[in-house]
């Protein structure tokens, strides 16, 4: 199915729907009056109008009100209703938690969009559009204007409502996993589970899937990692007395600057005292004693010949260090069997690109060898932070 058009477009979207506020999306929408008289003035892109029902004639004479005037043009010529402000498109949005067969999910999907009064017009058709399309493998998905769409939010959130329909369709076959026209899908109840975005149930198992978009790193973080571990028995009597689980809770019990710098000082880089000697300062504060992290100072180009050394420049040199020893061939194994004990052996990446609005999906597992040797990641700089903590990423 294309965008609707013409006497379909005025039918579907603004035909008995009472008074609607809108815009243009063409650069040069020719007016008239209610006569039929062509005016002088044009529409251009992005100019507001409100469609007025009752005064609407057909498709090719709706009435619309631009600023005090009252004018006649071209349904085709006005962007379709939808919601002006954020639309949530997160799976739980649609009612969607339950166990559900493919074609159950799929229908119930379609009908919930369908219903959804915050979602109109061309949206709402690329919607359906792009459900059809990931269950048939085929289908029109042109004569859109996907500048017009929240995109972002269709990748991330509404990908997440795909990703199901990909997995029992193609993207779970090839694991040998029992997965077949039986299997049913399945949502954490909240939407918020830090490891897993939805479930795919077998009759012997329930794999945990988490949907990301592309561009997205598969981000294994601390807050998602550690509570788990101090709060299972088995898993802290395992790892609790490890190094790398004391070292990831202590990145997880301090601030961005502080975790770098206390865990640096855990893995014995720097002394106590030096960790001890920064504690309570804000980010561009001046270290007090920098003759404490003479070994790093000394050793980075940049810090060696600075006057003033802050807080941020000390941790971020720290950051590094901890980096450099999660890559450690043994400490990384660790890291690894970790994360893999958490996750239960078995969490499936589906990652989401959809490019001219197509979509298009990728899979792998984190028992898949490619995923090994999980190391710590950082982003932040000298002066800025990117990310809040340090990272373990999956090679997704």
């Amino acid at each position: 199915m294309a965008a609707s058009r013409g006497v379909d477009n005025w039918n579907r979207n603004w035909k008995g729907q009472g008074d609607i506020s809108s815009m243009s999306k063409v650069d040069s929408g020719i007016l008239y009056e209610e006569n039929g008289n062509r005016v002088d003035q044009t529409l251009t892109r992005g100019t507001p109008v409100t469609y007025i029902d009752s005064q609407s004639k057909s498709h090719t004479r709706v009435a619309v009100r631009v600023g005090e005037d009252v004018f006649f043009t071209n349904v085709d010529n006005l962007v379709k209703p939808k919601s002006l402000g954020a639309i949530n498109l997160k799976p739980q949005s649609f009612g969607l938690g339950a166990p559900l067969s493919l074609g159950l999910y799929v229908t119930t999907l379609k009908t919930a969009i369908t219903n959804r009064q915050d979602i109109k017009g061309e949206l709402q058709e690329y919607l359906i559009d792009l459900v059809d399309y990931v269950s048939s493998g085929s289908g029109g998905l042109v004569g859109y204007k996907f500048d017009q769409f929240p995109m972002a939010s269709i990748r991330s959130d509404f990908g997440e409502a795909l990703g199901p329909i990909f997995c029992l369709k193609s993207g779970l076959i090839n694991f040998n996993l029992g997965v077949n026209a039986s299997s049913t899908i399945s949502f954490p109840a909240s939407g918020a589970t830090q490891l897993l975005d939805f479930y795919i149930n077998t009759s012997t198992n329930q794999y945990k899937i988490s949907s990301k978009s592309k561009g997205t790193a598969n981000t294994l973080k601390m807050a998602s990692l550690v509570p788990t571990i101090l709060n299972d028995a088995r898993l802290n009597a395992k790892y609790g007395n490890t190094l790398e689980f004391k070292l990831m809770n202590t990145i997880n019990s301090n601030n961005t600057n502080m975790g770098a710098i206390q865990g640096c000082a855990l893995i014995g880089v720097i002394s106590q005292q030096a960790a001890a000697s920064v504690s309570g300062l804000t980010n561009n504060s001046t270290i007090p004693r920098p003759e404490l992290f003479n070994n790093l100072i000394l050793n980075d180009t940049r810090l060696k010949t600075s006057k003033n050394i802050s807080l941020r420049n000390i941790a971020y040199v720290c950051e590094k260090k901890v980096v450099e020893y999660s890559k450690k061939t043994m400490v990384s194994k660790k890291f690894t069997e970790i994360v893999k004990d958490i996750l239960n052996n078995e969490v499936f990446y589906v990652k989401l690109d959809i490019d001219n609005g197509i979509p298009r999906f990728k899979i792998v597992s984190t028992s898949d060898r490619t995923i090994s040797g999980l190391q710590f990641r950082n982003k932040n700089g000298y002066d800025s932070v990117s990310y809040t903590h340090l990272t373990l990423p999956t090679k997704a």
